[in-house]
């Protein structure tokens, strides 16, 4: 099977911009105020520093949005939801959700972007939304290892007066497979130029939105999910028909890049896809062989979850 060609963002980062909107300070007690972490990059590749500026007033100033609010907050609500869900067939339908939230949240914050400053770049909104989204999920990262770290502390304390059992043989834990980032994936191609890559990387976030593309991705997760509760002689017979629609979705995307960039050469954009396949199998190999829950992607957005 293949993968997903594009891993792509999820523009809940913005939450972590509101910290940062400037307010004005009380008189008393200004000691006591607290700053949320600055997820905004201070440099982005591509967007120059003005442009960068531009983008973050447009992205705050539209933040509070009505519609935008709205949107954010059925986005979380469907998140929240996935704490209760119970078997493969409620995670799947609330995936499906998710993905029309998202859909939703994304149209709407760039648009709003976009509305509230004209002159804005439509392709350096999409490169700095991926740029907030790959800090965010850094941090994310980070804040879960410091808990981890806490967590064996807290352990070892209570246990120092204890006496301590020590393993025959010491058993090396594997760490676990971490899915790949959109840079890792839409990382620069060995023989491709950095100004095709660009081209490409900015082509494939819109892609996502193309109407063939989508069409095919629904049919995928549909016999995906088909295929969880086949026989093994069921699964046998599908095969071919899941290797065809794949084959159709990889045609789907070149022909979507290819409108979103014709100055790409049909040899280039084979040549990207083929490395971004080859990495995301490999990572693959590594990932637990069964999840127990239906994982949420990232938002289909240029970048990714």
């Amino acid at each position: 099977m293949r993968p997903t060609l594009f891993l792509l963002i999820s523009l809940l980062a913005l939450t972590g911009l509101a910290a940062d909107t400037p307010t004005e300070a009380p008189a008393k007690k200004p000691s006591r105020q607290t700053k949320g972490p600055n997820v905004f990059p201070e440099s982005i590749a591509g967007v120059d520093d003005a442009e960068l500026t531009k983008i973050r007033q447009a992205l705050m100033a539209t933040f509070q949005d009505e519609a935008i609010v709205a949107a954010r907050k059925r986005l979380n609500d469907v998140r929240e939801r996935g704490r209760f869900t119970k078997g493969r067939n409620e995670a799947e339908d609330l995936r499906l959700d998710a993905e029309k939230a998202r859909d939703t949240f994304v149209k709407l914050t760039l648009d709003a972007a976009l509305k509230h400053d004209p002159s804005l770049s439509k392709d350096a909104v999409v490169l700095t939304l991926n740029a907030i989204e790959e800090t965010m999920k850094k941090r994310g990262q980070e804040a879960q290892q410091k808990a981890r770290e806490k967590a064996a502390a807290e352990e070892r304390l209570a246990k120092k007066d204890a006496p301590v059992e020590k393993p025959a043989t010491p058993v090396a834990q594997a760490e676990p497979a971490k899915p790949l980032t959109p840079t890792q994936l839409l990382a620069d191609v060995e023989g491709v130029s950095a100004d095709d890559m660009k081209k490409f990387r900015l082509a494939a976030a819109v892609a996502q939105r193309d109407a063939a593309v989508k069409e095919l991705k629904v049919k995928q997760q549909e016999m995906r999910k088909q295929a969880e509760f086949a026989s093994a002689d069921e699964k046998k017979g599908m095969r071919g028909e899941f290797e065809a629609l794949m084959t159709d979705l990889r045609k789907a995307h070149i022909a979507a890049v290819t409108k979103a960039a014709p100055t790409l050469s049909k040899d280039t954009i084979e040549k990207i896809m083929d490395a971004i396949e080859e990495r995301a199998k490999a990572a693959a190999k590594k990932a637990p062989a069964k999840a127990t829950k239906t994982p949420l992607k990232p938002f289909p957005f240029g970048e990714k979850k």
